[in-house]
């Protein structure tokens, strides 16, 4: 155990030393900011929306699982449920959504890759208006935008990720050291099993960095025009490990609600639905040949083209243990 977390520390270290170098060479803002809490939308009646572990069967697979994962350093993520504990150790294959959270694998230190094409500049693409509160906001961190990097940098840079709301008691009252995903991973290194990803590194990076110019330019935009240093606080992890995925979903929803509608369900297709249907397709072959456990975004597995949806379309039984 101590092996395995001195390696996960030491990849840390390098990592948010490379990550340091890159937000000081393009000019990212981090912001702190107080606590305001949000207002919880109504939550909606969606298929799978209660739950964090489903079992799948069926002709053709074996009995396998498929578990929500929330990407978060909050040390009340651990240890798992007895329930998922017992899924685990029935398998012998481990497949994530992903290698690494897209947002900090290898490829998102890579400034280059982060530069706008040849004749393109930030600010004639968001226009003099969001350039100028751009520049304000960071000029407050003694920073200043470089005008060749893509605008979905500077959104994610400004809590896009996070839809703009932010989980204080999370980070501030149970921060851990590692996100859920990883201790997984590790767990399952100690355990002998198998990881497999369903999006490569480079899938899920291009996702973002590989959005349509007018897509990033929407979400910069809307991010700068509701910006504020009274960041919303919505508990996230609480909501989670009440298994409260509707109204995980709903936040995403209302987030999506404030962007131009085409934007919205481009942002929609691209980030949930797209990657639910490639990565079904992948998962399907591992639960063929046997017992397989799958973690994926919460986000994926709930709703009409969730992952248990289209499992379920496919004829296969889904049924909640947890």
């Amino acid at each position: 155990m101590s092996g395995g977390l001195h390696r996960i520390g030491a990849a840390a270290r390098r990592n948010s030393g490379k990550l340091i170098v890159l937000w000081l060479q393009i000019g990212l803002l981090a912001a702190c900011s107080p606590r305001l809490p949000h207002p919880l939308p109504e939550r909606p009646d969606v298929a799978f929306g209660q739950g964090r572990l489903w079992q799948i069967d069926g002709a053709g697979v074996e009995p396998s699982y498929v578990f929500a994962l929330l990407r978060a350093r909050d040390e009340r993520l651990s240890p798992l449920p007895q329930a998922v504990t017992a899924a685990l150790e029935a398998t012998q294959v481990e497949a994530f959504d992903t290698e690494r959270d897209p947002l900090t694998a290898e490829f998102f230190y890579d400034v280059e890759k982060l530069q706008l094409p040849e004749g393109e500049t930030l600010y004639d693409l968001i226009g003099s208006r969001s350039y100028g509160i751009l520049t304000w906001h960071m000029k407050r961190s003694q920073l200043r935008p470089k005008d060749n990097i893509k605008p979905w940098a500077f959104w994610l840079s400004l809590g896009g990720a996070n839809w703009g709301f932010f989980d204080w008691d999370s980070y501030f009252d149970h921060k851990g050291l590692y996100e859920l995903d990883v201790l997984m991973r590790s767990d399952a290194r100690r355990a002998g099993r198998k990881i497999v990803p369903l999006l490569t590194d480079k899938e899920a990076f291009d996702l973002y960095n590989e959005m349509p110019l007018p897509l990033q330019v929407a979400l910069l935009k809307q991010r700068l025009d509701t910006y504020s240093d009274e960041t919303p606080d919505v508990p996230r992890v609480k909501l989670y490990l009440d298994g409260d995925l509707a109204m995980l979903d709903a936040l995403w929803n209302e987030y999506l609600a404030m962007l131009p509608p085409d934007a919205a369900r481009a942002l929609d297709e691209r980030l949930i639905a797209a990657p639910n249907r490639v990565m079904v397709e992948r998962m399907v072959p591992l639960m063929e040949k046997g017992p397989t456990f799958v973690a994926v975004g919460c986000l994926h597995l709930l709703g009409d083209g969730g992952v248990l949806d289209l499992l379920q379309r496919r004829g296969y039984t889904v049924t909640r243990l947890y």
